[in-house]
């Protein structure tokens, strides 16, 4: 059922037998939890795809050009053969 060396290799710990005996206990717990949701009937029930009734309003994906490359290019302090210069940050 639970392979806690598994889930020890995993996590790369080294647990104690007191943290194990523990961790099984949780482990237990939580897996009973899931084993009264697996009792539930949902034979008849449709799939959600989502739990809020709300849907995206998205806009037009409309390319459009806001400034031109020449007139970017003037406001640039360094600039050759079309491109901006920036200052180098890694050697």
């Amino acid at each position: 059922m639970l392979d806690l060396d598994k889930l020890e290799s995993l996590a790369m710990l080294k647990l104690t037998e007191s943290e194990r005996a523990a961790a099984c206990e949780y482990f237990d717990l939580y897996i009973k939890k899931f084993d009264g949701l697996a009792q539930i009937d949902t034979q008849n029930i449709e799939p959600l795809i989502s739990v809020s009734s709300l849907e995206n309003i998205m806009r037009d994906d409309i390319s459009y050009k806001i400034i031109s490359r020449d007139k970017l290019l003037e406001t640039a302090p360094h600039q050759q053969d079309g491109y901006i210069i920036v200052p180098r940050i890694l050697e």
